[in-house]
């Protein structure tokens, strides 16, 4: 299961939308996605583990992709036991997946994405809050 890491799909799209896109973003390649990241942001890629984490400039806020390959489940599967085992709730279907809240260890408020193609799934943990999450978020494409 996923080695990796707020609420429903009509209030994680109200928290987002608060959220403004930065002026100033570069379009990052990685193996399994690319991304718009915003001057000042952090990037730590793990080759190994197949996961990039965005970290705010004033570390407000990070944003964690990794990809998982796909053991044979649905994506409703993996979420289901993500969810179980970042302690979370309040499952969500969403378009091309599904997302739930969770609690990080700090007592953080959080949101987990899953989505997937064929045989890989990809987690987001949105952590914290900044303005440029948005825009981050929304020019996520996988490859």
């Amino acid at each position: 299961m996923a080695k990796k890491m707020y609420l429903a799909a009509v209030a994680v799209l109200a928290v987002l939308t608060l959220f403004g896109a930065s002026s100033e973003a570069k379009v990052m390649k990685f193996e399994y996605f690319s991304i718009d990241v915003p001057k000042g942001w952090q990037v730590n890629e793990d080759k190994e583990n197949s996961t990039v984490a965005f970290v705010a400039p004033d570390n407000s806020a990070v944003l964690t992709v990794a990809i998982i390959k796909n053991e044979g489940m649905s994506i409703e599967e993996y979420a289901k036991g993500t969810m179980k085992e970042m302690k979370g709730r309040d499952l969500q279907k969403i378009d091309d997946g599904y997302m739930f809240q969770f609690t990080t260890d700090k007592g953080v408020d959080s949101i987990g994405i899953l989505t997937g193609e064929g045989d890989l799934v990809m987690f987001m943990a949105v952590i914290g809050g900044h303005d440029d999450l948005d825009g981050m978020v929304n020019s996520m494409k996988q490859n």
